[in-house]
């Protein structure tokens, strides 16, 4: 009787637990993700370099005669003006050797003249045969000797004018001074290597970089539609602007050695910020490409199989999207040549916990 009794029980309970229905499992969260949508916008096409800052021009600055250096007019770094008096060299010795070739030419001058008198006076005499033609033309020939000699004297006039004119030194140009290498009082020579100064013209100034030879093509088929190619240089500073200035020189020649071309762009640089040899990081914009998908560039993923990104569809759920990236640019966004379309919502945030079709909460939207 116990052992038919404790089979009905063991098959009770059997058919009480067949009868249990299925644990439910629990409902995955919405994943929270930040969003923005892709944006249409024309932006450059461009070639990203660096290079340096060159001076316009430079010019040493190099004593041309011999004395003792008397002044200098300017402070070392100072800005100097095309005229401006650079240095005063002693003029004493110089001006006695101009005084002393217009001595010589008035004294020649004066020999010229008393022998021109003499031929002229006597020009009647020989043909009245007072006089020999062998003594006339001796009068002559002291006419041409003393002629030759006045051209001779002037010319030493002009050499000792020019001489003299060395020993107040201009500025040729507007420029920048640098340091001054020789100080009052000491002597300057015409043969001395040194120079006196090195100004160098900023405003305007070049800036020099190099592209691969590659990207020559390019640069010149655009520069023939375009004309004047658009250059922004930037330094090592986050609070220094951006600079626009005009390709202007592409070398003559590729160099062998390292496959890359000498190219320089101007700029007007009238705030004398941009220093020769400063080191710059270059953007030059071949042209424009016309409504292009943009996305911040935190958006993109990087898988074996190449880039892609999560957008959010309408049913707050995720598609993995495959995408083709072109150039970077302002703000931290990028190019999106293939993949996306204007408005697409792309995640930004969170994209770590997502997987294809899942279903995402949005907690931050551009349009918020």
């Amino acid at each position: 009787m116990k052992k038919l009794f404790f089979s009905s029980a063991l098959l009770l309970i059997i058919a009480l637990c067949g009868c249990t229905k299925k644990a439910v499992k629990p409902e995955v969260k919405p994943t929270p993700v930040k969003v923005v949508r892709a944006l249409s916008k024309d932006v450059p096409n461009y070639i990203s370099t660096v290079g340096h800052m060159e001076a316009f021009q430079v010019v040493n600055i190099m004593g041309q005669v011999d004395g003792q250096l008397m002044k200098t007019y300017f402070t070392d770094g100072a800005d100097i003006k095309q005229g401006d008096l650079l240095y005063l060299i002693d003029q004493r010795t110089y001006l006695a050797d101009l005084e002393k070739a217009e001595g010589a030419l008035a004294e020649n001058l004066a020999t010229l003249g008393y022998a021109e008198r003499t031929t002229e006076r006597n020009s009647k005499l020989v043909r009245d045969e007072y006089i020999s033609q062998n003594d006339f033309d001796n009068l002559v020939t002291n006419v041409l000797v003393d002629d030759a000699l006045v051209i001779q004297s002037r010319a030493e006039v002009e050499n000792a004018k020019i001489n003299l004119a060395y020993t107040t030194i201009y500025s040729p140009l507007d420029a920048r001074a640098g340091e001054s290498l020789v100080r009052d009082g000491n002597l300057v020579l015409e043969s001395a290597e040194t120079a006196l100064v090195t100004l160098n013209q900023i405003t305007p100034i070049y800036a020099t970089f190099f592209i691969n030879e590659k990207d020559l093509p390019r640069v010149q088929r655009y520069k023939a539609q375009e004309g004047d190619l658009k250059t922004y240089i930037t330094v090592d500073d986050p609070q220094s602007p951006t600079y626009e200035g005009s390709l202007t020189f592409i070398d003559n020649v590729v160099d062998l050695s390292t496959g890359m071309i000498k190219l320089k762009a101007t700029f007007t640089n009238d705030d004398k910020v941009m220093w020769p040899n400063q080191y710059i990081k270059v953007k030059l914009i071949l042209n424009m490409i016309e409504n292009a998908v943009i996305i911040p560039f935190e958006a993109v993923q990087t898988s074996s199989k190449g880039k892609y990104v999560y957008v959010v569809k309408g049913n707050k759920r995720v598609e993995l999207r495959p995408i083709t990236v072109g150039q970077m640019q302002e703000e931290n966004s990028i190019v999106i040549t293939k993949g996306l379309q204007a408005r697409d919502r792309v995640v930004t945030v969170g994209q770590i916990n997502l997987y294809p079709g899942a279903k995402v909460i949005i907690v931050q939207d551009e349009e918020d």
